[in-house]
């Protein structure tokens, strides 16, 4: 810490330019950064550790300056306060003492002196002190801790605690290697707020490792440990004592497990205003603090990138977060970087966090005073079909959703997208709009796939607001714009993503005894819950970071849920929709510097829940605890996943019998459930480095087929389907000459392939279809169907020789045909019933719906009678939707808002503002691709 203050305070001096824009808080300037700070509430005092002074200097927060100074030993790293609020105690680097400070009188009362140099300390709730230290020896973790008891006799005071070896990678797989941390760390220590417990980081071995721990006051012992090595000793802690905060990475305290560790994906407004920024792992500089209430997380850590030596440190940012998760909510710009611990008072009003000038002041009770700049939405969809021919239009609000005068602006759109505000001081609305024949740009069927004055191959428009009043930093708008041809059908339904692309909706459950579809929504934390009969989304179900692959429990009651962010297997309630416990992993050693080890890929056998981790180890979980499955003669006990050797993937069949494992380098492995082992291996391809959509995979029932990537296999992992690319020479049956983006299984015979054209760049001729295309494989017969084009291109388009490592479900199916597939803006729901089965077909005339007669006038209700019309559905928002259970009513280019929908009949309104005269009637369906006979009406 020494060191690291003299730095900043060095290159404050170097001149480094603020930014100029409104920002939140006021800077206290000490002259530099303290080692540490204690805040004492009951006297409005804060104890800021001066190392270079040896002093400790007292802050009033109500004077709002140094009122007083108190001189301790040689170079103090740190301090702690008696929960009594009595006594201070300050460890001593340079003198290798400990100072007793009474409060009551404002002096050193004491000094103890120590055998090791001492770095952290804490109080538990009997008054005892735990000092860390850096220990007697080079090799071990002999006088780590030591505890000391003033009411013990002179002599008996001091005495060193035993610190158990951190547990060691378990068996079979190999010990971990970790380097040198980068960054030097001094030990600390923090209480459970009942003082019953204390959370430490200890760095032993000349800084060489880190172990973090969990000390139980009232027994003097270490409960558990575990090698942390380079681990940010910055720490804070819940309310609750249930979860810690070391650096930007998130412990839960009963297991030492990785909950979660702040990530991009998770930030929903850019990290710098300029280019790309991730958070600085081997030089992680910041701090972070629990709201009293235990509901937020308040934070900042650097973003500035690493290099040596270090550069001055970006951590301007104060991100307002999800304290279980690290889904950051809203991030405030700062006027000086946070560098070091944070203190938030008990009732939330305040807070200060140890910066580089000194102290960031922050007064959370006011913050809405401020303005503060929100769209109402980050997403945005804009679609072209056949209920909607014109221009597509969607407004957005922009709200002020603190206090105050909130001007901003809105950045150039490109030559495809339109965008004009209102006004440009908020409360506000911006108007997207989207002409589909818009000079110089070239549009393709599907989702943001354009050519010419702009270019785009799929991905979403990020819309950055500017605004020189706001004190936050807005987020980001995600444009969408949906150009499609009459046949291609699908309703999209758009979800709300973060603004990474590979951590956007990882996988797709259908959960047809509750009539709902699960998709995990990584970049948002949550699992998104779409009720089939309303054809609408519900309140999301709130899980651990990043989750990706989910698996139905054997009751079909819960479910599972791989947290990628971290060592966490959420457990759901399907019936509560909340999260009911959690998978436990053992606490292995880890580098503090990088990701965790997290579950990549999970799948349910008849033993139980079987893991693929994200280093390639295969694990198993018995009574909710994880394991490390055995070695075997098959399957490695951890499979290679660097270098071409991509992620690992894993699909189940529906009644767990068998399941497949793929590894990144194209063998697939089988598990069979009656043996509890892996027991067949096959790699069908032959070339070294693949290329194309790699990860698809489908299991038929009993293991009839497995559908992998393009390849088919029977039951013993056989190829007798398809080929290794688009391009093979060399093809089986069913063989494909597109990208298979995704597979779904139907049945034990049939199987769905969604399809996207071959490729060298977005303005390329095809030779096939250009559009995605659905078909279904039935293996009876060898047989492809076309189902049809879809509305929306897959989530990552593949344009020339690349990989692009995809999910392994991104296709669901429920028992009534209808298929439910992950697409770029969100999902889209497609029956699968055949082109002409399901063509609208109207039963004569429109009819009022008020007296059964043919007259309609401007604002009456219209009904609409025949077959195959529409899906089952009942509008329950204001106005009516133009387009509801799948289909639209149109008066030649006009769309009706409709009221009631079904396959018989749909009731409409005709719009008040439509002039009388004769239309063409049809009713048409995005959900089929189809429409129906027009008929003439006349509106008098």
């Amino acid at each position: 810490m020494l060191g690291r203050f003299c730095l900043l305070a060095l290159i404050a001096v170097s001149g480094f330019a603020q930014s100029t824009s409104a920002t939140f808080g006021e800077i206290v300037r000490l002259g530099g950064t303290p080692s540490d700070a204690v805040m004492d509430e009951a006297r409005g005092r804060i104890y800021l550790v001066n190392s270079n002074a040896n002093r400790v200097d007292v802050y009033s927060t109500f004077d709002k300056r140094v009122i007083q100074s108190i001189a301790v030993g040689t170079t103090p790293l740190a301090a702690a306060m008696s929960m009594e609020g009595d006594y201070l105690y300050v460890t001593n680097s340079g003198s290798s003492s400990m100072s007793v400070v009474d409060l009551r009188v404002g002096f050193v009362a004491q000094t103890v002196s120590l055998s090791a140099v001492p770095e952290g300390v804490e109080v538990g709730f009997d008054g005892r002190v735990l000092i860390t230290t850096q220990g007697t020896s080079s090799t071990d973790l002999i006088n780590t801790l030591f505890v000391y008891d003033a009411r013990q006799t002179q002599g008996s005071q001091l005495s060193a605690v035993y610190f158990p070896p951190p547990p060691p990678t378990p068996s079979p797989l190999t010990a971990v290697t970790i380097g040198r941390p980068t960054t030097t760390f001094r030990g600390k220590l923090i209480r459970t707020p009942d003082g019953r417990f204390i959370v430490g980081l200890s760095t032993i071995n000349n800084n060489a490792q880190t172990v973090v721990f969990v000390y139980e006051t009232v027994s003097g012992t270490v409960l558990r440990s575990r090698t942390v090595t380079g681990q940010s000793t910055v720490l804070s802690i819940s309310p609750d004592g249930a979860t810690f905060m070391a650096g930007y990475t998130l412990y839960e305290t009963g297991t030492l497990n990785v909950l979660a560790q702040y990530n991009t994906a998770n930030v929903p407004f850019p990290l710098v205003s300029t280019g790309t920024a991730t958070f600085n792992s081997t030089q992680n500089m910041g701090g972070s603090g629990f709201s009293g209430d235990g509901k937020t997380l308040y934070s900042a850590f650097n973003v500035a990138p690493a290099t040596t030596p270090a550069t001055r440190p970006q951590a301007s940012t104060l991100m307002i977060s999800h304290p279980r998760n690290l889904a950051v909510r809203l991030g405030i710009k700062i006027p000086e970087s946070i560098v070091a611990k944070m203190l938030v008072s008990s009732n939330g009003e305040e807070a200060w966090g140890l910066s580089e000038s000194g102290l960031v002041y922050l007064p959370l009770g006011k913050l809405y005073e401020y303005p503060i700049l929100m769209p109402e939405t980050n997403t945005v969809f804009l679609a072209v079909d056949e209920c909607n021919r014109g221009l597509a239009r969607a407004r957005v609000r922009v709200q002020n959703i603190g206090g105050g005068d909130l001007t901003f602006s809105v950045p150039d759109t490109t030559a495809a997208l339109v965008a004009q505000t209102t006004s440009g001081v908020a409360p506000s609305t911006i108007e997207f709009t989207l002409e589909p024949g818009r000079t110089s740009v070239t549009r393709q069927y599907g989702t943001n796939l354009y050519s010419g004055g702009a270019s785009n191959t799929g991905n979403a428009l990020a819309i950055n607001l500017a605004s020189p009043d706001a004190i936050n930093v807005p987020n980001t708008i995600r444009v969408f714009m949906n150009v499609r041809q009459a046949d291609q059908r699908g309703v999209i339904f758009p979800v709300p993503t973060g603004l990474t692309a590979a951590e956007g909706l990882h996988d797709i459950l259908v959960d047809d005894a509750r009539n709902r579809v699960y998709i995990s929504n990584a970049g948002f934390n949550r699992i998104e819950v779409f009720d089939k009969a309303k054809q609408k989304f519900l309140e999301p179900i709130e899980v651990g970071q990043m989750p990706h692959q989910m698996v139905f429990a054997g009751d079909r009651k819960r479910m599972y849920v791989a947290n990628t962010g971290g060592e966490s297997i959420s457990i759901v309630d399907l019936e509560t929709r909340l999260v009911s416990g959690s998978v436990k992993f053992p606490a292995r050693p880890r580098s503090g510097t990088t990701n965790p080890v997290s579950p990549q890929a999970i799948s349910l056998g008849l033993f139980g829940l079987q893991i693929a981790m994200s280093d390639g180890s295969m694990w198993k979980v018995i009574n909710d605890e994880a394991t490390t499955r055995p070695a075997s003669t098959v399957i490695p006990t951890q499979i290679t996943v660097t270098g071409n050797n991509g992620p690992v993937r894993m699909m189940s069949t529906p009644d767990g019998q068998s399941i497949v494992t793929l590894a990144g380098n194209g063998t697939a492995y089988l598990y069979d459930s009656l043996a509890d082992g892996y027991t067949n291996a096959s790699r069908a391809y032959t070339q070294a480095t693949i290329l194309g959509y790699y990860g698809p995979l489908a299991s038929g029932p009993q293991g009839s087929y497995h559908a992998v990537n393009s390849f088919i296999f029977g039951p013993s992992l056989s190829p007798i389907g398809g080929s290794e690319s688009p391009t093979a020479s060399t093809t089986l049956p069913l063989a494909t000459r597109r990208n298979v983006a995704a597979v779904g299984a139907v049945d034990e015979n049939r199987f769905l392939r969604l399809t996207t054209p071959v490729k060298a760049q977005v303005n390329s001729t095809s030779t096939s279809d250009a559009r995605p295309t659905l078909e279904l494989l039935d293996l009876r017969d060898n047989s492809v169907t076309v189902v049809g084009a879809i509305a929306e291109n897959p989530p990552q388009s593949l344009f020339g020789n690349v990989r692009l490592n995809v999910p392994p479900r991104q296709i669901a199916v429920d028992k009534d045909g209808t298929s439910y597939v992950l697409t770029l803006s969100g999902l889209t729901v497609a029956p699968l019933t055949p082109v002409g089965a399901s063509r609208p077909q109207l039963a004569g005339a429109l009819t009022n719906a008020v007296d059964g007669t043919r007259v309609l006038t401007p604002g009456s209700f219209v009904k609409v009678s025949g077959n195959n019309l529409a899906g089952t559905l009942v509008a329950e928002d204001l106005p009516a939707p133009t387009v509801l259970g799948g289909s639209c009513v149109t008066f030649s280019d006009t769309a009706l808002p409709l009221l009631r929908t079904s396959s018989n009949e749909i009731v409409a309104q005709v719009p008040e503002t439509l002039a009388p005269g004769n239309y063409v009637a049809v009713v048409r369906s995005l959900a089929t691709g189809q429409k129906s006979d027009a008929v003439i009406v006349s509106v008098q």
